[in-house]
């Protein structure tokens, strides 16, 4: 501080000068990356900076897994008894919710209060909390202490989720999912939820809840049905299309459950959905084609656990969707590995788009009249890291023209 005040009277030494142009490009630097916001949250102009100024008709901030957790939570001898594998994971998740959560739904709410258009509700996809609690009454505490945490850092929006398998994972999870949970997730999507399948509107556009763990497919044939909706946004804890080395932990992913993931594409490609998604801590965005049209996944994590998170293992094109995504995470059940990588290279026929990458954060759906895109932030401190649309890659008409034979 001399060195600056001797700066301003003209009085600065040419080691004092070099050492204060030194600490000001660091400081500079810092207030750039930490905590400086990158851009307008909901911006005003199309992904990739092309064509100019145009608002969106609303846009909502994407939460991943959560995984909110105290030690209290914890019944710890149930555990090392019958989850012994998972107490590290209970301990990195309290470190995790005592550092980063609340930040990371301060900032939400900056981003709530901050956008450049109206923000209607937040969407989490479920996970919202760890788990493996041990009993009902644990379970349950976990649950109101989530929702504590949430009404604390004030969204002044409502907070969606979808069920996640951890929000049902342990003795007395399902019972207080349905009994505590339940009643909340009622009173912020304003109307009265006896289950985890629901849908909500927005203007135009269709939102549908889909629970994976009580999967119903004829209620989602049903709520599809002549919705007269301008796009549908289907949210879905574990991806419906396997994207990293965990090429087995997809929404039907079982040998004996083809048919039902088939009619599952189907219904998502005839509707051009968009999915929103997460279960697997990774970012992923593609597109997969399917015999009805196409639709597009995106996934986010939301397990933030250093101050900056930086991508890492980053993939992109549909040349590196293959078989070799195991090479991810080379440990991970090896005597599974024949059959996600057959999973993998059956699905690869398909993808016509691909991203991925290992980092934690956030997103912002921006939504217009005609597309839809997405602004990633990693970690908290508002770190925008890039902007993708939410497009099939190839329009119904291009798609249409592609299928006829040749004359």
């Amino acid at each position: 501080m001399r060195d600056v005040a001797r700066a301003a009277t003209g009085h600065l030494t040419r080691r004092a000068f070099i050492r204060t142009v030194t600490i000001s490009t660091a400081a500079l630097a810092a207030a750039a990356t930490i905590g400086a916001p990158s851009r307008l949250f909901g911006h005003t102009r199309p992904a990739g900076g092309a064509g100019g100024g145009e608002r969106p008709l609303y846009c909502f901030p994407l939460l991943g897994d959560i995984h909110y957790d105290r030690m209290a939570h914890h019944d710890m001898d149930w555990v090392r008894r019958e989850k012994p594998g998972d107490e590290r994971q209970i301990n990195g998740y309290v470190a995790t919710t005592e550092k980063y959560t609340p930040r990371l739904l301060a900032e939400v709410a900056a981003a709530v209060k901050s956008a450049a258009a109206p923000v209607p509700f937040v969407i989490q996809i479920g996970d919202l909390v760890e788990g493996l609690c041990g009993s009902f009454d644990l379970q349950s505490l976990q649950f109101r202490d989530a929702f504590g945490a949430i009404d604390e850092a004030a969204l002044g929006v409502p907070l969606l989720i979808t069920k996640g398998n951890h929000d049902i994972t342990g003795p007395g999870a399902p019972e207080s999912f349905d009994q505590v949970l339940l009643p909340w997730l009622s009173k912020q999507a304003k109307q009265d939820l006896s289950r985890a399948n629901y849908t909500t509107r927005h203007g135009d556009d269709l939102f549908v809840f889909f629970d994976a763990y009580k999967p119903d497919l004829d209620w989602l044939d049903g709520a599809l049905k002549d919705h007269g909706a301008r796009r549908v946004f289907f949210v879905i804890h574990p991806p419906v299309v396997p994207y990293n080395a965990r090429a087995n932990w997809h929404v039907f992913a079982n040998e004996n459950q083809e048919s039902q993931r088939a009619r599952l594409l189907e219904l998502l490609g005839t509707h051009r959905a968009i999915v929103l998604s997460g279960h697997l801590h990774k970012y992923g965005l593609l597109t997969r084609q399917t015999d009805a049209g196409p639709f597009v996944q995106l996934a986010v994590s939301s397990v933030i656990r250093n101050d900056v998170e930086a991508p890492r293992d980053e993939r992109g094109g549909v040349e590196q969707y293959t078989p070799d995504l195991l090479d991810l995470e080379p440990r991970f059940s090896p005597d599974t590995a024949d059959r996600r990588r057959r999973l993998l290279a059956a699905e690869a026929l398909h993808i016509r788009q691909f991203e991925y990458a290992d980092v934690p954060g956030y997103a912002m759906v921006n939504v217009f009249a005609d597309r839809v895109d997405v602004d990633l932030y990693t970690g908290v401190g508002q770190r925008h890291w890039k902007s993708r649309p939410l497009k099939p890659d190839v329009a119904p008409q291009q798609q249409q023209q592609q299928q006829q034979p040749a004359a």
